[in-house]
């Protein structure tokens, strides 16, 4: 479904989850509430179920609505970024977003236009993966690329065609890098294997394609020229820009329930303390918490008997 609206400068496709709908209701705030142009964005949220496609009908701040067919997990998401990338705006800015992002600079979109379409504009401004040997990532050889732009947060100039990119996942093979071309390209040592995880594709899309970049940069929590997100675990990610916050992930909101669960409420405070008291801060509502303590009381019931179950699977 797709509301009829004025045209608008920058398009912001947005994943969302059954889980992730406070998400995403908090997001489109945040990217409204620090934006210097807020009559020039518009929402798009691509569902993969339809309980959230039904939240999102019902909010007006969102123009277009899109079921994508059941696929949980990497799948799903890979599905819902190739959706947005067929719905791009010729002329415009797009931004694939994931939900639990969260936008950390004023005046963002000035930002984004300057570095997408300014004099020395590049086709894609987005985050990035993170390191070898990070909190995630590990030190172990099979990893994703480096030092390039991820799906996590990318927005694309309007003279970028991503048209014919692929994100789709392919986790049961990986590609050996066993050469200096490959090395390069993907950013990884010779030796290790590169993971086929969603967006694989996009670092072999943009140099076949001749398109330019920046990533922002990337700081853990514990690194010393943290700011926003100073004193949090290493779980979730500070991406700066010219040394300031430009925008924080959470990662993980298909499974952590917005600003219920503790890590998520302490990532949300991070930010909020960060950003100063905004009109636009949302916490979740009564239903949220309600079904939140039944799921409480449901995991609380079930994990005894899973205990059982494996004790008489062991004899």
């Amino acid at each position: 479904m797709e509301r009829a609206s004025a045209h608008k400068l920058i398009h912001i496709h947005l994943t969302v989850s059954s889980n992730s709908v406070a998400y995403a209701k908090y997001v489109i705030n945040n990217y409204i509430g620090l934006a210097s142009r807020k009559q020039d964005l518009s929402f798009h949220a691509y569902c993969l179920d339809g309980r959230s496609a039904k939240k999102m009908l019902a909010d007006p701040q969102v123009e277009r609505v899109v079921t994508i067919e059941k696929d949980g997990g990497s799948m799903g998401h890979a599905k819902a970024i190739e959706a947005a990338i067929g719905n791009f705006h010729f002329g415009c800015v797009n931004v694939i977003s994931d939900t639990d992002v969260c936008i950390l600079r004023q005046s963002w979109d000035s930002v984004l236009l300057e570095e997408l379409c300014g004099a020395n504009g590049v086709g894609v401004f987005a985050t990035q993966y993170e390191g070898i040997g990070g909190f995630s990532s590990g030190n172990v050889q099979r990893q994703q690329y480096k030092n390039k732009p991820s799906a996590t947060w990318m927005a694309v100039s309007p003279n970028c065609d991503l048209s014919k990119l692929s994100v789709l996942p392919d986790k049961g093979t990986n590609i050996y890098i066993g050469n200096p071309d490959l090395s390069e390209l993907y950013q990884l040592p010779m030796g290790y294997y590169l993971e086929k995880d969603v967006g694989w594709q996009v670092p072999a899309y943009l140099e076949e394609n001749g398109v330019s970049y920046r990533v922002l940069d990337l700081v853990k929590p514990s690194e010393e020229n943290a700011i926003a997100l100073r004193g949090c675990g290493d779980y979730h990610d500070e991406f700066q820009w010219g040394g300031e916050p430009f925008l924080a992930h959470q990662r993980g909101s298909m499974k952590h329930r917005f600003k219920i669960d503790r890590l998520s409420a302490g990532f949300y405070n991070a930010c909020e303390r960060h950003m100063g008291d905004c009109e636009w801060f949302i916490e979740p509502d009564r239903s949220d918490r309600l079904a939140a303590c039944f799921q409480d009381v449901f995991r609380n019931l079930i994990w005894p008997l899973k205990w059982v179950k494996r004790q008489i699977l062991r004899k």
